[in-house]
């Protein structure tokens, strides 16, 4: 997770670390376009960001709340999915276990 204090702007990408032999330093990162847009950064800009491992609950917000509505649209049919599920398991288990 990737967050901009300033704002408040929070965006989920896979970072990977550089030995620094480069031109990003082991002190900076590389974003794509989306990614500076939502974190309101501008270009050439240094700017303070804080990156960390997402939490688990912020993986699954990130992507129920995704820009991409087909990406948006699957996980909320998975967890339609999910719960249809475990419902008609119950369902199918209650008359074994009610006698």
């Amino acid at each position: 997770m990737i967050v901009n204090p300033e704002t408040k702007a929070k965006v989920l990408r896979y970072a990977m670390g550089n030995p620094g032999n480069l031109s990003i330093t082991k002190l900076a990162v590389a974003l794509d376009y989306d990614a500076v847009d939502v974190l309101g950064v501008r270009f050439k800009d240094t700017v303070n960001l804080e990156v960390r491992r997402a939490m688990r609950w912020e993986v699954w917000q990130w992507f129920w709340n995704h820009p991409d509505q087909s990406v948006q649209l699957s996980i909320k049919l998975g967890v339609v999915g999910a719960v249809l599920g475990v419902m008609g398991f119950l369902t199918g288990v209650a008359p074994f276990l009610l006698g």
